[in-house]
């Protein structure tokens, strides 16, 4: 086998919560070297609960496999640490409001200048210009304004908000891809680039094909032509035991078989049935599930191929077959906790080992050392409260 995909490649990571350092993470599980530059205070997502052998889970998924340097970039020579980091990286991360880190001379135009190889990537709310992209938010602001929230409503019309940050994670997929596509470019070209990522600009991808079918609506157009549980065959329905199922059976063929299996054939004529036909057929569907609990359901269609699985809760992941297989024991100090394995497979290049998420400033002084900074400058650094 081959060093893992990402091996030699070298990144610094300046952000903090979830998007960025999701996008990093991806790249430390591809066998990149990820240095998580902090503050002195640390990422903020290091304070949340629960915890695990003194740190906190979400920070331990988040950060796996990274190394944490602290440098306060607030101090006079915390910029400077960072440009002759930035001179030896391949790859540059960071999450500020446009325009803090050009502020303090590192902004994407007076690092590319002086490292014109690094591929520099911005992940901001709203992108670096534009009427919003100064303006501050999380990841509930821009699912509202990209349409993700207001498309996804309850029965009484209000707003869904989802258990995890979608959107947030979302953006960080992008930039993970940005990174890697301005990689490959660099390869063609020899120099790296800026990225821009903007988590409104994420909200709004995901709202790709209904979002398009809104702004092609004509007067004909159903409105409740959309895949929303409508439809009979597509939906959750609720069983006896308050448990839900979750069908998808879009392709004729899958129906077919789910009516038949039903004891319902007379249904297969009403897939796509529209007014009072369609909501029999789904007041039909209901009716039937509620007879039986979800598992009963679940065993009982196990074999008939017709797209249904139950709606798990996050208690029952570790125990059901297929995706207790995609989880894995990640150590953090001498304890080990279960969190996800990564998403991606390669049949040629091996996965990173799997190592402890940092702890705060661990690494500061090994990876110094190999920017070239001597033990004396680094003592210097530190009394002058450089580095935290």
């Amino acid at each position: 086998m081959s060093a893992p995909p990402l091996a030699g490649v070298r990144v610094l990571d300046l952000t903090r919560y979830i998007p960025g350092p999701y996008a990093t993470l991806m790249l430390a599980d591809l066998g990149a070297d990820v240095v998580k530059v902090e503050p002195p205070e640390g990422d903020p997502i290091r304070h949340f609960a629960p915890t695990v052998n003194g740190e906190s889970a979400a920070h331990a998924a988040l950060n796996r496999g990274k190394r944490s340097l602290v440098v306060d970039l607030r101090a006079e020579e915390g910029p400077s640490v960072l440009r002759r980091m930035a001179a030896r990286a391949d790859v540059l991360v960071e999450g500020f409001r446009p325009g803090v880190l050009a502020r303090r001379g590192l902004g994407p135009e007076t690092l590319l200048e002086s490292c014109p190889r690094l591929v520099y990537c911005s992940l901001s709310g709203y992108g670096q210009d534009g009427p919003h992209a100064g303006r501050a938010g999380h990841d509930v602001g821009y699912g509202a304004l990209g349409g993700f929230l207001g498309a996804n409503r309850d029965e009484s019309a209000r707003p869904v908000l989802p258990r995890t940050q979608v959107v947030d994670m979302t953006a960080g997929l992008f930039a993970t891809i940005g990174i890697l596509a301005a990689l490959q470019a660099r390869e063609r070209t020899g120099r790296g680039q800026h990225v821009d990522v903007s988590l409104l600009r994420s909200a709004l991808a995901l709202m790709t094909v209904p979002l398009t079918r809104a702004l092609t609506a004509t007067k004909e157009t159903d409105p409740a032509d959309e895949l929303t549980g409508i439809y009979p065959c597509y939906g959750l329905y609720r069983c006896r035991d308050g448990g839900y199922v979750a069908l998808g059976a879009l392709e004729p063929k899958f129906w077919e078989r789910l009516c038949s299996a039903l004891g319902r054939p007379e249904l297969s004529a009403d897939q796509w049935a529209t007014g009072e036909r369609r909501v029999h057929a789904r007041a039909a569907l209901a009716a039937l599930f509620a007879s039986r609990d979800r598992d009963d359901w679940v065993r009982a269609l196990a074999e008939q191929d017709v797209c249904l699985e139950p709606v798990l809760g996050l208690d029952e992941i570790a125990s059901h077959p297929a995706t207790r297989a995609e989880l894995r024991d990640q150590p953090s100090g001498a304890e080990m906790f279960r969190t996800l394995a990564p998403p991606v497979r390669f049949a040629a290049s091996p996965p990173a080992s799997p190592r402890d998420a940092p702890r705060r400033g661990g690494d500061t002084r090994a990876v110094l050392a190999e920017a070239g900074y001597t033990g004396a400058e680094v003592e210097r650094l530190a009394a002058a409260g450089v580095l935290g």
